[in-house]
């Protein structure tokens, strides 16, 4: 692991900030053998990977890290968008010693390991894509709750007073639930301490002025592919590295229609849909989560 550097605080045990450019905080979750780095989705952190990272480790080497605008790092001067961040998968691969690395991404995380696959080619060796943004599907889109949530923010000059009056009127504990509520099948099923690892990070991240325009910079990046099904599908269809599609036939964020249609387009793609789950099996199911990944690895080497 590279030792702490002077841009930033180690945040938790297994945390290191690194410097590319500026701080990037990554989670050292153990294991030995091949590079797996874990991608959280928009509005995301390292904290979305605290079931399943550890359980990953007989696979290999396993790390999280936090986008450039995410979590605890801070974009100084970087852009928050797709395209910089899977650059970012790119450097961090290399700068942890490894030529190459299985990216494992959720919502914007999956779009970003996607991109990294094909414009960063070199540097990826196989991608799991757990309910990754995808184009949306004519047949079932989002309900309203989650068009206004994932929209709402785009609209010039709402974006930055939308955030701060929600902010204003709930809770980091209350944010959390409400996201729960949004992403998941059935709340319940995440851990308590994982919620209030959650909740943690909300409160951190209300202290960072940087965090609601990296936030609206990310969105922006993802609607120039997920509403543009033909841009999309362009890159797909780039991307050579073996591929794991997992989704939760109950996501309300991205339809399970938007995957099948995903998985026609890539019959050579691993397609796994995981019933009752939502947009976030590694916290949902992480039992069963891991163990498709573990077999999909196995399989494959």
């Amino acid at each position: 692991m590279p030792s702490t550097s002077e841009t930033g605080s180690v945040v938790g045990v297994n945390d290191t900030m690194i410097d590319i450019g500026g701080p990037v905080r990554i989670t050292d979750f153990g294991g030995d053998g091949p590079l797996i780095l874990l991608v959280h989705g928009i509005g995301g952190s390292t904290e979305n990977w605290a079931v399943a990272g550890p359980a990953l480790t007989p696979l290999g080497h396993v790390v999280a890290l936090d986008l450039i605008g995410f979590g605890e790092s801070e974009p100084r001067g970087r852009r928050a968008s797709v395209e910089d961040n899977a650059l970012l998968l790119a450097e961090v691969t290399h700068l942890l010693g490894y030529a190459t690395a299985t990216l494992v991404g959720n919502s914007m995380g999956g779009l970003i390991s996607m991109i990294a696959a094909v414009e960063h080619a070199d540097r990826v060796d196989r991608i799991v894509l757990v309910n990754p943004a995808l184009p949306v599907s004519r047949r079932h889109p989002p309900d309203l709750e989650v068009l206004t949530k994932l929209l709402g923010p785009l609209i010039p000059g709402l974006g930055v007073p939308a955030f701060k009056a929600y902010r204003a009127s709930h809770s980091p504990e209350e944010e959390t639930a409400e996201t729960l509520r949004m992403v998941t099948a059935d709340p319940d099923t995440v851990p308590a301490w994982v919620k209030d690892e959650l909740t943690e990070a909300n409160r951190r991240r209300r202290d960072k002025e940087w965090a609601i325009p990296a936030f609206l910079e990310a969105d922006r990046s993802i609607a120039r592919y997920v509403m543009r099904p033909q841009r999309f599908r362009k890159l797909i269809h780039r991307i050579g590295a073996p591929t794991l599609l997992i989704h939760g036939s109950e996501d309300r964020l991205v339809s399970v229609d938007s995957a099948r249609w995903v998985a026609s387009e890539r019959p050579c793609w691993t397609f796994a849909e995981m019933e009752g789950v939502g947009h976030v099996p590694m916290l949902e199911a992480p039992e069963p989560f891991v163990s498709t990944v573990a077999g999909w690895l196995e399989d494959a080497r």
